[in-house]
């Protein structure tokens, strides 16, 4: 957005953003002189940080103390919505694959599976209240829409302070959109662009009431495009609506719902063979569909939330976040078996089909506090909260195959019959895991330019459980501990050491029969950080090594009592270690830039590459300038770069993908103080790829384009 595309007011809570220090979207206004001033602007009391360009000069992410980038001692990294605006960003996988350390892998059409530093990322958090997403039923997670999300906060390695169970990969956080003007304002966008797309976006905020301490915002988008691939369309229908309140000048309370629905007709469950019998590769079209007609996969996401701070006059404030979401899939799918494709005669496939209902219910509450102490005649910073998060779910299927067989593939697959269906679907897994927590942490100025980070997480899991018959009731009570050292150089430079860890229960039994204990992430990382133009420019160089332990090992016994249940043992497993290096914000007045570099090697037990599927070096850069002389045009553009990757397929060989690079540029001019235009391109080199490598394959996106029509008033 140019600075004479903005509403006087919009321009008047930006310079006070500036200039208050203002903490994350979500924390009221603390700077470290204990300040409990807050800042208002008619009727709207100006609470969190606002991105300016491609950076945010604070955040809470990792720690929940208020704190700049270069403060925090892990890796950080801010999809902003600027950039996000720039770069045509739908869904959180179009974010996480354009972010530093964070690379992904398909297993089909609708699957996307994260994966950061070589562990598969499975923490979220919305607004700060962690969540898991697990990828096996797929309940359409990695297809979240971003239109109702401000900014995306990852954080890199173990976090197991803040979101409880998980790996040690990373934990990424969703800020949602609030109602921040006293005015009427709003925007529609109109996008259309390959492959028949059209996304219309309506993005409305008004007061409601005369003096503006309530405002309602709601927020509406539909998507209808086909894809590259034959026979594949895909509708996605997005509301939301929150209304923010200033209950006193110190309060404020926050309430809303989100609705989000995927159809995807055509998906595809699984992917095409990747090689035939004889080893040689096999080497479809972009535009084949490994698919018959009659296969769908369609998710529906139900999410209510409300969140209540309060600032107390001595620099304390407390916080409370409540969720509740359902969220439900239903598919129908083909899954095309290839024991041995003969490459000549097309034979070697098994058909096999799947009719799936699956259920999940999450329901999560955080609260915490949070504030100034003095001791030893220096000021030092509290936190401690309490969390609970339940989830429910039920999984129902019914999966065939042995019917009559294709007689050559892949001739006649898109009108390959269906498999007559189970009238009841029968229930294949259910359950609830809950976890219960507690902890808390201190900052501590051990000196003026030395800060260090301790605390704990206590965290009670439980899993209460079926796998079709066998039922699965155990729990786990872990203490994760986290620690980083901060030293501030000087006003531009600090570096920093931190040791944090996450656990990660698992399902095996060891010989007596007792399940084994979770599996442990440690993660080591020291770097480097800088900051220049007021926090508006940051830069960070990390080292990192992570080791699990208590891996679950196979052994040559049974669990005792059952001759059919392989025994384990816990065992060390997997050790990554390798270097991020960072460059985000704006270089100078209408210059914006991100660069990422990262490099990691992850190695099992028995010194085996793991994950071979996933690039273990990357490169990802995007930029954008507005000319001082000319601030109607922006215009920009990026490359994503990875080394090449491969996967062993038994008895045939391996499949390898050379390394490639995707290039993309944008422009947009505004033709008028409140409408714009935007062109983005995609794959400008129009590269030939595998996005997904397997014993399945799936081609990524070839050169695609799109314009975006933008009125804002």
């Amino acid at each position: 957005m140019t600075r004479s595309a903005r509403s006087p007011l919009q321009r008047r809570l930006s310079q006070a953003v500036l200039l208050a220090l203002a903490p994350l979207a979500t924390a009221p206004v603390f700077a470290e002189d204990s300040s409990s001033s807050a800042t208002t602007l008619d009727g709207i009391v100006v609470k969190g940080e606002r991105a300016e360009g491609y950076s945010v000069r604070r955040t809470s992410a990792g720690t929940r103390f208020d704190l700049a980038p270069r403060e925090i001692p892990q890796s950080v990294s801010i999809i902003s919505h600027q950039r996000i605006e720039d770069q045509n960003l739908d869904d959180i996988i179009d974010v996480l694959n354009n972010t530093t350390g964070v690379t992904s892998t398909q297993s089909d059409t609708e699957r996307t599976e994260f994966y950061a530093r070589g562990f598969y990322i499975d923490s979220y958090q919305f607004d700060g209240l962690p969540t898991q997403m697990v990828q096996n039923w797929s309940y359409g997670d990695s297809g979240l829409d971003l239109a109702l999300y401000d900014r995306v906060e990852i954080v890199r390695g173990a976090t197991g302070l803040l979101t409880g169970a998980g790996n040690p990969s990373a934990s990424v956080n969703l800020i949602r959109k609030h109602a921040d003007s006293a005015e009427l304002t709003g925007s529609v966008s109109v996008n259309v662009g390959s492959w028949g797309r059209t996304r219309t976006t309506v993005d409305v905020t008004t007061p409601l009431n005369a003096s503006g301490s309530v405002r309602g915002r709601v927020i509406g988008s539909y998507l209808d495009t086909e894809a590259q691939m034959d026979n594949y369309d895909q509708h996605k229908t997005l509301g939301y609506a929150v209304i923010d309140a200033d209950l006193t000048p110190d309060t404020q309370l926050s309430v809303g719902y989100d609705y989000q629905q995927k159809r995807a007709n055509g998906a595809t469950w699984g992917g095409f063979p990747m090689v035939y019998s004889d080893g040689t590769r096999t080497n479809y079209s972009t535009a084949f569909l490994a698919n018959p007609e009659w296969t769908y996969w369609d998710t529906t996401s139900k999410r209510a939330f409300a969140t209540l701070e309060h600032a107390f006059a001595n620099a304390w404030k407390f916080k409370i976040g409540a969720t509740h979401d359902k969220t439900t899939a239903n598919d129908k799918l083909f899954y095309p078996f290839y024991s041995a494709l003969d490459r000549n005669t097309g034979a070697g496939v098994t058909p096999m089909a799947g009719l799936y209902n699956t259920q999940r219910k999450v329901t999560g509450v955080d609260g915490y506090i949070d504030g100034p102490f003095q001791l030893f005649g220096r000021e030092h910073q509290f936190m401690a909260g309490l969390s609970y998060n339940k989830r429910d779910f039920a999984n129902y299927g019914d999966f065939q195959s042995g019917w009559t067989g294709l007689p050559s593939y892949p001739a006649d697959l898109a009108g390959f019959p269906e498999p007559d269906w189970a009238d009841v679907l029968p229930l294949q897994s259910d359950g609830t895991i809950t976890q219960k927590a507690a902890y808390a942490a201190a900052r501590l100025s051990l000196a003026d330019p030395l800060k260090l980070i301790l605390g704990a997480r206590y965290s009670d899991w439980e899993n209460d459980s079926r796998e079709g018959t066998v039922a699965q009731r155990f729990s786990h009570k872990v203490t994760t501990p986290y620690a980083g050292l901060v030293y501030e150089i000087d006003p531009v430079w600090s570096t920093y050491a931190s040791y944090t860890e996450i656990f990660q229960p698992q399902t095996l039994r060891a010989k007596n029969g007792s399940y084994l204990d979770p599996v442990d992430g440690k993660s080591y990382e020291v770097g480097v950080k800088g900051a220049w133009f007021d926090d508006r420019l940051n830069a960070s160089l990390s080292v990192f090594r992570i080791e699990q332990d208590n891996v679950g090992q196979a052994t040559d016994d049974k669990v005792d009592g059952n001759e059919n249940q392989t025994a384990y043992i816990a065992a060390r497993g997997t050790v990554s270690r390798g270097f991020e290096f960072e460059l985000n914000g704006e270089l100078k007045p209408g210059w914006n830039a991100s660069f990422g570099a990262s490099r990691y090697v992850a190695k099992d037990v028995n010194g085996t590459d793991i994950n071979t599927r996933l690039p273990q070096t990357a490169i990802k850069a995007f930029t954008s300038y507005t000319p001082q002389q000319l601030e109607e045009l922006t215009v920009g553009g990026g490359v994503n770069w990875q080394n090449g990757i491969y996967y062993a397929v038994a008895g045939v060989g391996r499949v390898e993908q050379d390394s490639y690079a995707l290039v993309s540029a944008f422009a947009r001019y505004r033709l008028a103080p409140q409408f714009s235009v935007q062109v983005n391109l995609n794959n400008l080199l129009d590269k030939k790829y595998y996005a997904q490598i397997g014993a399945y394959g799936g081609y990524g996106d070839g050169r695609n384009g799109s314009i975006t029509f933008n009125w804002s008033f």
